[in-house]
């Protein structure tokens, strides 16, 4: 069943635009796969909340079993559930050098 397509914010600070990309890192237990959001941003604020994320994903714990990648970017598309969403590994280059 196709998702109700709705307008998300960017969630920075003091930014009142719409947010092209979610920044994610993929976790897995061994039997459920899923997107742990770090943040939900548009271009402009983008490169400062694919950096935090790096910091937010080092405060994350995991249990034996369990397995949780770098954070990614992906293109945020309302309507389109998390395990649809296009990676964008050209952008990811561009902050991790």
């Amino acid at each position: 069943m196709p998702m109700k397509p709705y307008k998300v914010l960017c969630l920075q600070p003091s930014c009142k635009n719409l947010a092209n990309f979610k920044i994610a890192s993929r976790w897995s237990d061994g039997g459920v796969e899923e997107l742990k959001t770090y943040a939900l941003t548009c271009e402009k604020c983008l490169s400062a909340a694919f950096t935090h994320s790096f910091e937010k994903h080092k405060s994350c714990r995991t249990i034996p079993g369990e397995v949780l990648e770098p954070p990614m970017i992906f293109e945020l598309r309302t309507g389109t559930h998390s395990n649809q969403l296009v990676r964008r590994t050209d952008l990811e280059a561009t902050f991790v050098s």
